[in-house]
């Protein structure tokens, strides 16, 4: 499914995307932000694009890749983003993108496709987002669209002990959502 967002095309990723897509979250600008984001070699970004990929093909749906419609740089990948599935209950909004094309809107303009698509497909799943509590820049794009804190923890995907994480939603969580969602 391939759509647009006023500024962006939003489309499903395709293995091609690999070589952009490896450039971006091998960024240290991206992964100072949040360092769970890193992919070490292309490799890692090969098998992450296979599982988007997969989602697309088993749900219909996924994150989008995202490029540019303005001027001359048309065409041009500005990241990833969108709602996804994270469990059987809830969808998450997530959003990456180059550094260079942060501060023009873009991740705005994304969490309001994904969230608009999460509610028009499964309204009766929260759309929930879960952030790095060092990513201050993603944690005010979520909160201009709407979501707010719901719960703040211990990143138990980090192998930091200190990393704490986030999350988001656009409606009140149960404690069973929060502890499904966070654990």
């Amino acid at each position: 499914m391939q759509t647009s967002s006023g500024r962006l095309a939003l489309r499903p990723p395709v293995p091609s995307d690999v070589g952009e897509l490896f450039r971006m979250y091998s960024d240290t600008r991206l992964i100072d932000c949040d360092p769970m984001l890193a992919h070490t070699s292309i490799t890692h970004t090969q098998a992450v694009l296979r599982r988007r990929i997969a989602e697309w093909q088993q749900h219909g749906h996924g994150l989008w890749v995202l490029e540019t419609l303005e001027g001359a740089s048309s065409g041009e990948l500005v990241g990833m983003g969108g709602c996804q599935l994270l469990t059987a209950t809830a969808w998450n909004l997530s959003f990456s993108l180059r550094p260079q094309s942060w501060g023009r809107g873009y991740a705005q303009e994304v969490a309001i496709a994904g969230i608009e698509y999460a509610r028009a497909t499964r309204p009766d799943f929260p759309v929930t987002a879960v952030v790095a509590k060092p990513n201050a820049r993603s944690q005010r794009a979520i909160e201009r669209v709407g979501l707010r804190k719901q719960w703040e923890g211990p990143d138990n995907s980090d192998p930091d002990p200190a990393a704490m994480m986030l999350l988001y939603a656009d409606r009140v969580l149960s404690h069973d959502q929060i502890l499904t969602l966070t654990h």
